[in-house]
């Protein structure tokens, strides 16, 4: 009974290691938890703890990398949600500064790096003018496609008001 309650321990242990490394969307994991557990519980009887310390540690083993499992899925899912945080792909959607603008190109600020721009598709007159605030619509190599800002996009500015203490 110990041979069999140690053999589980090292298969649950190799499988929650080889769900860290394939993505089995947490099915690896629950099992190599479980399995631990039943086999600490096995280990635990075959020396004879009682049924009742048995059960309650082998419970709360399982418990526990449950919990942390649902943890892990909670972060993955929350990591996966997440925009874009490096790479020029995540000026998309970001605003840009005007910086020079004639004609139908111009240079913008964006990240804190100079960019040739062009207006996007569908722009219309007026062109921009420095310092105004433009959006990144596309990425073409060295150059971004730019649009208007939306009302919404816009930092509002705050006054305060009469109700203000």
């Amino acid at each position: 009974m110990v041979l069999l309650g140690v053999l589980l321990v090292l298969i649950g242990v190799a499988v929650v290691v080889v769900e860290a490394h394939v993505t089995t969307a947490g099915v690896l994991g629950v099992a190599g938890t479980l399995s631990t557990a039943t086999g600490v519980g096995l280990i635990l009887a075959a020396t004879g703890a009682p049924l009742w310390v048995t059960i309650p540690v082998a419970a709360l083993m399982a418990i526990a990398g449950l919990v942390t499992m649902l943890v892990i899925a909670r972060e993955v899912i929350v990591a996966g949600s997440q925009e874009l945080q490096t790479g020029p792909e995540a000026l998309i959607g970001r605003k840009a500064v005007v910086k020079t603008w004639s004609g139908n190109a111009g240079r913008v600020m964006a990240d804190g790096a100079l960019w040739n721009a062009e207006p996007a598709f569908g722009w219309e007159e007026p062109m921009p003018v420095p310092g105004d605030t433009v959006i990144v619509t596309e990425l073409d190599g060295l150059s971004v496609s730019v649009r208007r800002p939306h009302a919404w996009e816009v930092k509002p500015v705050w006054k305060p008001s009469s109700l203000s203490l």
